[in-house]
């Protein structure tokens, strides 16, 4: 559990010494160029977070190949992207097919299936997608499960991550703060509109919960693998399925079986985790099986 609180402990720093920067950070960056302030503090968070994730996955014995998930040989484990690749499309086909037969998402007027605007999103999709995977498994299913696994076992180093994963997701809110009344605490005040969401929090509760399924499925995928190359083939075609059916579709409020896409992103709900949960314990079941013979 002290492994798990460090990283918590890490994002948390991120956040704080961000807040604190962010003020002298935005005055250097208008030198220039003109950027929005929770923008640039934003991105000084980020950097501190990897400053610090480096120096955390060196403490902990995590800065190496094996250890963050990217020990098998090349082959392999190009192999195994595309194979959870196609995976994740293959999943995603029986969700979109109910989001369209109960008319939860509707057409989105103008978008030309076969058009140019279809393969920029597309392309669009496939980069965030990629991108998205990438930096989330890495800090995810590869050091943070890594490190659990190793003082708590396999069990907790895929449900507390999950939790993790899941509870960062709904971190938004862009305060606009008028450059005239920037001050040294505009950042605590842009960092306290992250949270906005969680003022309603059973407003979130199915969202929550798909994002956790969809956290325990990779964590599982990274057990039984011992890698997280599925992991990151399934999460980029999940996310790029997604940003490609936000830009063809778009919500239907009207639809009588409304409850079953969340109000995060429109899509992840409890029809989502009605599908992916099952999925969980089949490979769930299919590790302890291994394990058994």
């Amino acid at each position: 559990m002290q492994t798990f609180l460090k990283f918590v402990a890490l994002l948390a720093g991120a956040l704080i010494v961000a807040a604190l920067v962010a003020w002298p950070a935005w005055q250097l960056v208008a030198v220039i160029s003109v950027e929005p302030f929770h923008r640039v503090l934003q991105r000084v968070a980020m950097l501190i977070a990897l400053v610090g994730f480096y120096v955390l996955a060196r403490r902990l014995a995590l800065a190496d190949r094996a250890a963050l998930g990217y020990g098998l040989p090349r082959p392999v484990f190009l192999r195994q992207i595309a194979i959870g690749f196609l995976a994740g499309v293959a999943m995603m086909l029986p969700l979109i097919a109910m989001l369209y037969v109960l008319e939860l998402r509707l057409p989105r007027e103008g978008f030309e299936w076969g058009g140019s605007r279809l393969f920029g999103a597309i392309g669009s999709g496939l980069a965030s997608g990629a991108a998205v995977a990438l930096i989330e498994e890495t800090f995810f299913r590869g050091a943070m499960q890594t490190a659990i696994a190793r003082e708590s076992g396999q069990r907790l180093a895929i449900l507390l991550p999950s939790l993790l994963y899941a509870s960062l997701h709904f971190l938004g809110g862009r305060l606009r703060i008028p450059p005239e009344q920037t001050t040294w605490t505009s950042g605590f005040d842009v960092l306290a509109s992250l949270f906005e969401r969680y003022a309603e929090p059973l407003a979130l509760l199915d969202s929550f919960v798909a994002l956790v399924a969809v956290g325990i499925l990779l964590g599982l995928v990274r057990a039984r693998t011992g890698a997280i190359a599925a992991c990151l083939g399934l999460h980029a075609a999940w996310v790029g399925v997604i940003s490609v059916l936000r830009e063809a579709s778009v919500r239907n409020p009207e639809a009588g079986a409304g409850w079953l896409v969340g109000s995060y992103d429109g899509v992840i709900g409890w029809g989502a985790v009605a599908w992916i949960a099952p999925v969980a314990v089949v490979l769930w079941w299919l590790g302890r099986s291994r394990q058994s013979s």
